[in-house]
């Protein structure tokens, strides 16, 4: 047991170093969000998310806003559903604006008492619309993510002055058409670290290593693009 949390603190160090040195342009991520528990196992929080490319002569960003409703079925299971409202700058001249309603499901479990793992299948229907073209597309799609969380000096998110590390993979599968679409992900790997001071509040930093195309009519898995996310939650109660 011992052995293997080493293992996976030392992937999670040199994961950022490792993958800056193969990607082919860098996003940085910003994301805070308002998260509150509610009665009967139910929770609602809010992300809002600004993204966007650096050290890239054709700039690209997006503004998300993301309400999410989540229920606890059992101790193991929870669904959700969320609503996406995204605005991005695609390339010059082609802006388009997103309304995303989801479905989920998450599977959690703990093998060990520090180690937590979770299992998310998400079905995504994607209806977007270009503000240059007036034209409306829509697109059906599912993810699905094994997560990781090593509590490096706690065991659970309840501890106060926790110190936690972060390792996921995530696909993605498009049922239908493609939308077109810079950054069209095809996979993710990621990796991170968090603090918690105490209950309330959560601090992360994560790499993220994607597959994804660099411009509208790339081809998938052509691009590689390194993440940068910075992100803050806060919880009422």
């Amino acid at each position: 047991m011992i052995k293997y949390c080493y293992t996976l603190i030392e992937v999670i160090l040199l994961y950022p170093s490792f993958l800056a040195a193969q990607n082919t342009s860098t996003q940085l991520w910003t994301d805070f969000s308002l998260n509150t528990r509610l009665s009967k196992g139910y929770s609602f929080d809010t992300e809002f998310g600004y993204r966007t490319n650096i050290g890239n002569s054709s700039k690209w960003h997006s503004l998300n806003i993301i309400p999410k409703m989540e229920k606890s079925l059992t101790k193991h299971i929870d669904i959700m559903f969320y609503l996406g409202y995204i605005n991005t700058f695609q390339q010059e001249n082609y802006n388009t604006w997103e309304i995303r309603p989801s479905l989920g499901m998450r599977y959690h479990f703990k093998l060990f008492p520090k180690l937590l793992t979770r299992i998310l299948a998400r079905f995504e229907w994607r209806n977007q619309y270009t503000y240059e073209t007036h034209e409306s597309s829509q697109d059906l799609r599912s993810r699905f993510r094994l997560e990781e969380i090593y509590f490096i000096n706690g065991k659970s998110f309840a501890d106060a002055h926790l110190w936690y590390a972060m390792a996921d993979f995530e696909i993605f599968y498009t049922l239908d058409q493609e939308l077109q679409e810079r950054y069209s992900n095809q996979a993710f790997l990621r990796a991170g670290i968090g603090y918690s001071p105490e209950f309330r509040w959560r601090f992360e930093l994560i790499y993220t290593f994607q597959y994804s195309k660099n411009t509208i009519d790339g081809e998938l898995g052509k691009e590689q693009e390194g993440i940068l996310r910075l992100r803050a939650r806060y919880y009422f109660n």
